[in-house]
């Protein structure tokens, strides 16, 4: 059995100052503030997994997140807000990008999404610079920075979890582009749902 702690810390005091106290009146005094001690010295001994954002309470996660400068959404799951945390450096490093819009969303929705951009990848010396074959020259009222978001869903995320999607690619994606449609769609092709030709479909020679 465990001593009690006001006796820890009076063993733990120097012999010239436990010397004489065989009435006990040093004990009696340590025991005054012995639980309080105690508890104090069990939050020191677990800060390590307030740093952990595996192990840290649910209600420490903002204060957690802060340290990456990371704003919590607390409507998210615990699990999936100790994850964000957790990835929060490696998603910076891809903000903006087509890999961490993906890593994003799937993060939240357990889904990872198809990011189609609109026009196609970007005109490249000696890649893709045919002009009418692997590039365009595009008209004054065309936006080549547009493109579409398609989670393979269909029925599997609520209206709310959904929103939230929307609202993670609209706060993740770069300033000057533009998500013209967002689609819900299965894996296979269907009319209505999964249909647009160039958009969310190819059709194949």
């Amino acid at each position: 059995m465990a001593k009690p702690y006001a006796e820890h810390i009076h063993d733990s005091l120097p012999a010239e100052y436990r010397a004489g106290d065989e009435a006990g009146f040093l004990r009696r005094m340590l025991s005054l503030f012995g639980d309080e001690l105690a508890a104090l010295e069990d939050k020191v001994d677990g800060i390590r997994d307030r740093l952990s954002p595996e192990r840290a309470p649910g209600e420490f996660l903002p204060w957690l997140s802060s340290w990456v400068a990371l704003v919590l959404d607390e409507t998210w799951p615990v699990e999936k807000r100790r994850r964000l945390i957790r990835e929060a450096l490696e998603l910076y490093r891809w903000r903006g990008t087509i890999r961490g819009l993906r890593s994003f969303v799937e993060i939240y929705a357990g889904l990872t999404p198809e990011i189609v951009e609109q026009w196609g990848a970007c005109w490249q010396v000696g890649v893709r610079s045919t002009v009418g074959e692997d590039t365009k020259v595009y008209e004054p009222d065309e936006d080549p920075h547009c493109f579409s978001v398609l989670v393979n869903s269909f029925e599997e995320l609520t209206p709310h979890e959904k929103q939230k999607v929307i609202e993670i690619v609209e706060r993740e994606k770069p300033a000057h582009t533009k998500v013209i449609h967002y689609g819900w769609v299965a894996k296979f092709w269907q009319v209505g749902v999964r249909s647009t030709v160039g958009v969310d479909m190819k059709a194949g020679g």
